[in-house]
């Protein structure tokens, strides 16, 4: 009984290590996404992207976290660790960790998949407003971008930006099209509202 609750509790830990690693492996690039939609940011929000070149090694822990929890709840336990009473020997309880299981690797997928499809979910990456007479566009080269959903961070803190028509930014060129209404802000506006959401950015 003792051998078996040490199996179980083996398989929460894997669980719960491999939830945490995934969360260390998306943090990166969802991290400032989340904040610019909190209202919160700061040049400080790039110390998260700072964690990029660690995700593959995060992404390696989380699998062994889960591959060590899926062994600890699908190994056969020994007869005698099933006796009367224990959690082995109730088939429910043993269904129900199953479930868990996969619920959580459902979850550890879903993070670890969340980089790249948030510019897929968030495709709309213009920002429009009236436009006025005073219009001006401009190339900014960002530096910092470290996967497909840093844009869509940048995207979200210019549209915060008033005054601001149209912002394309590219992760292939790393740059920011911006179309903005000189009477209501500055190209440096828009550089600071770029550093705020965790990137540096200059005048091409």
């Amino acid at each position: 009984m003792k051998t078996e609750s040490a199996r179980i509790n083996a398989s929460r830990k894997g669980q719960v290590g491999a939830v945490l690693a995934a969360i260390a492996a998306s943090i990166c690039c969802v991290g400032p996404l989340v904040l610019i939609g909190l209202g919160i940011s700061g040049a400080w929000v790039s110390n998260l992207t700072a964690l990029q070149p660690f995700r593959p090694y995060l992404m390696v822990v989380t699998i062994a976290f889960l591959a060590y929890a899926f062994y600890s709840v699908y190994r056969k336990p020994k007869a005698e660790d099933c006796e009367p009473g224990s959690l082995c020997a109730n088939p429910k309880s043993e269904k129900m960790n199953k479930i868990l299981l996969w619920l959580v690797t459902i979850i550890v997928l879903g993070l670890l998949a969340v980089p790249h499809f948030t510019s897929v979910i968030s495709a709309d990456n213009t920002t429009t407003v009236v436009e006025s007479t005073d219009t001006r566009e401009v190339v900014l080269d960002v530096a910092g971008m470290t996967c497909a959903a840093c844009p869509v961070t940048i995207r979200k803190s210019l549209g915060n930006v008033e005054g601001v028509i149209e912002a394309n930014v590219s992760y292939e060129d790393k740059n920011a099209v911006i179309r903005y209404d000189t009477t209501k802000t500055s190209t440096g506006e828009l550089i600071e509202a770029i550093r705020n959401a965790g990137y540096e950015a200059t005048v091409r």
